[in-house]
């Protein structure tokens, strides 16, 4: 299964982000749409990004890559 690689094409004025397309095929999923897929398990966006939790909302977060300039600390 191939890694679906995602942009940003919309944030909310927080920073929130709200949508996403996928680089490859250019597919555009909503913040709640990529969730759903992800909460699968089986979708191509699994081994690129998960889900984190927090005061009670659920938010898209791409999974660490080791590079230490590339990831939040």
């Amino acid at each position: 299964m191939a890694k679906g690689k995602l942009k940003v094409t919309k944030e909310s004025e927080t920073g929130e982000n709200l949508e996403f397309q996928n680089i490859g095929n250019n597919e555009k999923l909503t913040s709640n749409e990529l969730i759903k897929r992800l909460e699968t398990g089986n979708s191509v966006y699994n081994e690129g990004y998960y889900i984190k939790h927090q005061d009670g909302k659920k938010y898209v977060v791409s999974k660490p890559d080791g590079k230490e300039n590339n990831n939040l600390g």
